[in-house]
This record gives structure tokens, C-alpha cells and sequence, in this order.
């Protein structure tokens, strides 16, 4: 892959990645948009909510939000009101447990999910004849491992994609979001991500013991706990290990867009 590493001086105040991320999160334009909502059954028994801004055009955008997102953070609305405008549909993609509603199993979405994005462009495929993908964050290594995965298997589905502020290397980005610098980010995302896993264990008892739920403080130790396991994966590092995206890029054959910030906060040299 290519890297092109351009000569960007951020203005005032956007010196330091934490200001740009936070100030990007307070104050981005958050108007809301008029999705229509659509249920796609996935092949395990879950379900999938696709949120929709028609154009009755043949070319679809999918974007696919980052961890505790939805299709209405700020990100994906900003980009779907401005794709929509230059005449794209929208699809935004709600991964598993992110629409508003708990998803069926015990098991919800994850980094590597490729499984449920392909399902998703398969049914798009039926009424779109040009199909992008566009992901962020968690999402972004769903779509570039995805893309890897289409390049490997010779299977041309999507005519381009782009991923934006990607953990190519799960295992090192864990490990950053427990540094001291990113304290507040590890602890917003832990009190929402454990919110969820409460409420599997009331629905799913006896698959968590409450002493391993009141242990869990960091995103690895979720992982640990919880999100490895429940996707088959032994532990966190065996998920990271064979969902990180980084040893994906190398089967990529259709046109793909890397974007990383070399002072994002959630990232590493390695990403």
C-alpha cells in the first residue's frame, strides 16, 4: 500500500490530538437526520439496524461507526448529510447492540465482525450497483480487514472504500487507551461498554460471574472477560491477534483510503 505522508499544520486550537478529538466531539454539528430504518436478519439469529438516506440513485455509501458509536454520532451524520448531498444513498450501519436496542445474543459486535459487514453489502447489492465503504475508528478495522478479505478471496463486491482513524494493531491501541494521558476516554468508554455487558449478564446468567464484571476497569480486561470469549477467541490477545486489520492490508485489490493522524490519541507507531 502506498503511504503518502502529506505536510498538514492543524490551525489554532486543533495543536494537540486531544483538543481536536474532544472539541471535534462537543461541538460538531449534531442535527439529527431523518433515517429510514430497515431490520436485517443475520444468519446466527441476530439482527442488523440499516439506517437509510434515499436518493433513488444505483450508488450506495456504507458508513460504519467506531466503538460505542452509532448512526448518529456526530461523524456519521456529518458525512451522510454531505454524501447525500452530492446525490449518494446512505446506508449507516448500526453494528450489533449499537441501535438503540440490545441486540438477540449473548454476543454483540466486535472489531473483526466482517461477517455481518458482508452480509450487509450482499443485500445492498440486490438493488446498488456501485457500493462504498467507508469506516471509522473500530469500524475502519472492520472495513480494511474486510476489504482484505474480498482481495483474498479474488471477490470484487465494492468498488472502493475508506477508513479513517484506524487501531490497525488492536493490542498496542489497548494498551495506549490505558495510559494516564487517556484516562478520561478508557473510563467514558468502560462505563458504557460495561452498561451493556450488565445487561447481558441479567439476560444471559451465569455466562459472567459479577466478581469478573466489578474487576473489569480497562478495555483489554473487557476484552479479556467478555468480548473475546464471547466471539470464540480465547482471550484479548488471541482477539486482537486475528482481528487487527494490519495483516489484512497486503490482500487489498480494490482501491482503498488509509487516513491516520500521527498524534491521534487512540493510536500507536504500529497503527
Amino acid at each position: 500500500m502506498p503511504v503518502y505522508n502529506p505536510s498538514y499544520n492543524p490551525p489554532f486550537p486543533y495543536k494537540n490530538g486531544h483538543i481536536h478529538t474532544i472539541l471535534s466531539f462537543l461541538f460538531r454539528n449534531k442535527k439529527p437526520l431523518n433515517y429510514l430504518r430497515s431490520i436485517l436478519q443475520t444468519k446466527d439469529g441476530d439482527f442488523l439496524a440499516l439506517d437509510k438516506l434515499p436518493n433513488l440513485n444505483n450508488r450506495c455509501a456504507i458508513l460504519v461507526h467506531g466503538l460505542e458509536g452509532s448512526s448518529e454520532s456526530g461523524y456519521i451524520t456529518s458525512l451522510a448529510a454531505y454524501l447525500n448531498k452530492l446525490g449518494w444513498d446512505i446506508v449507516a450501519l448500526n453494528l450489533r447492540g449499537c441501535s438503540g436496542v440490545d441486540n438477540s445474543l449473548f454476543n454483540a459486535y466486535h472489531s473483526g465482525i466482517i461477517e455481518d459487514l458482508d452480509q450487509v453489502v450482499d443485500h445492498l447489492r440486490l438493488t446498488y450497483n456501485q457500493i462504498t465503504i467507508i469506516g471509522f475508528s473500530l469500524g475502519g478495522n472492520i472495513v480494511l480487514k474486510y476489504m482484505g478479505f474480498l482481495g483474498k478471496q479474488n471477490l470484487q463486491k465494492v468498488i472502493r472504500a475508506a477508513a479513517v482513524s484506524v487501531p490497525c494493531h488492536l493490542s498496542s491501541s489497548s494498551d495506549k487507551l490505558e495510559t494516564w494521558e487517556n484516562y478520561i476516554y478508557n473510563r467514558r468508554f468502560i462505563i458504557a461498554l460495561k452498561n451493556k455487558l450488565k445487561k447481558k449478564m441479567n439476560a444471559f446468567p451465569g455466562r459472567i460471574s459479577q466478581n469478573t464484571f466489578e474487576a473489569i476497569k480497562t478495555i483489554r480486561q473487557l476484552d479479556d472477560a467478555y468480548t473475546g470469549p464471547a466471539n470464540g477467541f480465547e482471550d484479548a490477545e488471541d482477539y486482537y491477534t486475528n482481528c487487527s486489520s494490519l495483516s489484512s492490508l497486503k490482500f487489498i485489490t480494490t482501491p482503498t483510503l488509509l487516513i491516520n493522524a500521527q498524534d491521534d490519541p487512540f493510536l500507536t507507531e504500529l497503527c
